[in-house]
């Protein structure tokens, strides 16, 4: 019984963050709320999660949560559009173009998980402190969970563009959960930017 509650948990916390997340804007609020759940659920043992996830949508400040999370992901995209155009290479402009892309790739990717983690642990810090935080532990953390958010991120990307119904049979929250423990690895290594973030 405990297994076939973590699997229909698991299934309903992953359909709702699709679900709320297909207009693309909602997709900051959604994370959000999918991670706040996910969090009480997997450390505070809460396993009501769809009245978790709805309780975060409609607490968070709308605002501050969208800018928070949405220009990480809004990065995310330019970064890999910025590579996809530059890749094909070209006059010296365009090799340094695309490293620069790929720098700026490699940088979003290793702060993304610690941006959501750390939104959800302290919703009452200012944005800016927020990314100043998640920049330093993602720089800190570059050799060490680096490669394991990249490795999430681009594993979960490719599954995705190659079998699209894994989508709702749980990629989405399973990467959420990755993320998760690998930030976790990382706050541990690192404590930087504002008390807390340790541990």
């Amino acid at each position: 019984m405990a297994a076939l509650a973590t699997i229909f948990n698991f299934l309903a916390l992953n359909l709702v963050f699709v679900v709320v997340s297909l207009p693309v804007v909602t997709l900051p609020l959604a994370a959000n709320a999918a991670m706040t759940a996910l969090t009480r659920w997997r450390c505070e043992g809460e396993d009501r999660v769809l009245r978790e996830f709805w309780s975060a949508l409609r607490l968070s400040p709308p605002g501050r949560t969208t800018l928070a999370l949405g220009v990480p992901f809004v990065a995310l995209g330019t970064g890999v559009e910025e590579v996809h155009y530059f890749a094909r290479g070209g006059d010296p402009l365009a090799w340094l173009c695309l490293g620069l892309g790929l720098a700026g790739l490699v940088l979003v990717m290793s702060g993304l998980g610690y941006v959501l983690v750390l939104n959800v642990r302290h919703p009452e810090v200012p944005v800016t402190q927020l990314w100043s935080a998640c920049t330093c532990l993602a720089v800190r953390n570059l050799l060490a969970t680096g490669p394991l958010f990249i490795a999430e991120i681009g594993a979960a990307a490719l599954l995705a563009l190659l079998d699209a119904p894994v989508v709702l049979i749980g990629l989405p929250v399973g990467v959420l959960q990755l993320m998760r423990l690998t930030a976790g690895v990382g706050l541990r290594r690192v404590s930087c930017a504002w008390p807390g973030t340790k541990g």
